[in-house]
């Protein structure tokens, strides 16, 4: 399996000190070089994603071009290059926390998750031994969860 990583997710596991154990999820990790570029322009020179990234240059793909169908939808460049390099491979997952990305995944008929779906992932994996540990983390890191979500992901993780 393929993990076709787009910025906010690797974005908040890596302020969750979990991007590490997270990409071990899969036999192959890709970060679409429109993603890196936008992480790469954080700011912050000590932002944990950035950091990340640089210490990671191996796992940055350039991304097929992007389809006049993705284009119609009017992603950022990120999330197209996700949905561009995952359709280049029957093997990849896109990883995707935006609505309208993970629509647009859903309409060319991507397999796709979450932050949530790989914390799930992970814990059925065995890479973390809690979900609602890691839920904690993500949440203190920045991403917003709804009390519902957050209930159904420890349910489904037998917490």
């Amino acid at each position: 399996m393929t993990l076709v990583f787009n910025a906010s997710p690797l974005i908040v596991l890596s302020k969750a000190v979990l991007l590490d154990h997270f990409v071990h999820l899969a036999d192959r990790v890709l970060i679409p070089a429109a993603v890196a570029q936008e992480i790469s322009q954080a700011e912050d020179p000590s932002d944990p994603a950035r950091l990340w990234i640089a210490r990671h240059p191996e796992l940055i793909h350039g991304s097929p071009p992007v389809s006049p169908f993705v284009v119609a939808w009017d992603l950022g460049a990120g999330e197209s290059s996700v949905i561009s390099l995952a359709s280049s491979d029957p093997e990849s997952i896109a990883v995707l926390d935006d609505l309208a990305a993970r629509r647009c995944a859903q309409a060319v008929g991507l397999r796709m998750t979450g932050t949530l779906g790989l914390i799930l992932m992970a814990k059925r994996a065995g890479i973390i031994p809690s979900a609602s540990s890691a839920l904690d983390a993500v949440v203190s890191a920045g991403l917003f969860i709804s009390t519902h979500h957050i209930d159904l992901i420890r349910r489904s993780a037998g917490e």
